[in-house]
């Protein structure tokens, strides 16, 4: 029996990720499909799933506002296409990572529709009961009570007449156990609060601390004991 190994790219993103503080944040690209406009802000690398069955095929967690634009725009491409990067400054490494999205939103609200994951992985993390709106609630109530705030607001992009208008929204909203919960402002924000999965096909990795440098691209096998194939490639 072959023993299943983890991905190659994953292992360096990983050990990159422990060198820096703060290296979590990255660059997220969507395009929506009736525009060729890209569209990328900044995110927070929240997890990392991996399935026993399955250690070289990660999912990468980041989480969203539902009401977000992003959503639709990942909604509206075909295959739910959408481009990561990571620039890690102290081990000058940076990744570019393509992959298909899910969003897992509040299961309460059924009226706000995600994206169900696909493929062997979530298939298999099914079968074993996986529950990702307990994730979801986890994840949720992980970050801190300035950053819940900020899904208890008006929708992200929608229009103000005046900055004073934010006066007006919560400040933090505290989970349950903590000072100054409020269970409206609470509920409103986890309904709100989404999960992001992303499942790699490719990944672009730069090593700019070696000389001369080198760059790999990954590209995802179907099939097979080594799911990825690599291309070494001018940097």
């Amino acid at each position: 029996m072959m023993v299943a190994h983890t991905a190659r790219w994953h292992d360096a993103l990983r050990h990159a990720l422990q060198k820096e503080e703060n290296a979590n944040v990255f660059q997220l690209a969507t395009t929506g499909a009736n525009d060729a406009i890209p569209y990328v802000r900044s995110h927070i690398l929240r997890g990392h799933v991996i399935h026993p069955s399955f250690p070289s095929l990660p999912l990468l967690v980041t989480t969203t506002d539902i009401r977000s634009p992003k959503v639709t725009q990942i909604k509206s491409n075909p295959g739910h296409r959408i481009e990561a990067h990571f620039r890690i400054k102290t081990t000058l490494e940076q990744f570019r990572i393509s992959g298909r999205m899910a969003i897992y939103p509040s299961s309460e609200f059924k009226d706000t529709r995600g994206i169900e994951g696909v493929g062997e992985v979530y298939d298999a993390l099914r079968n074993q009961g996986w529950d990702w709106e307990k994730e979801r609630r986890e994840k949720f109530d992980s970050v801190d009570a300035v950053l819940r705030a900020s899904w208890c607001r008006p929708a992200p992009g929608s229009i103000m007449q005046s900055y004073k208008e934010a006066d007006k929204w919560p400040v933090k909203v505290p989970k349950p156990g903590e000072e100054g919960y409020n269970a409206k402002n609470y509920e409103e924000a986890l309904g709100n609060f989404a999960l992001l999965l992303i499942d790699p096909v490719e990944a672009d990795y730069i090593e700019l601390g070696v000389t001369p440098n080198r760059r790999t691209k990954f590209v995802r096998l179907e099939s097979g004991d080594e799911r990825w194939k690599e291309v070494i490639l001018v940097p």
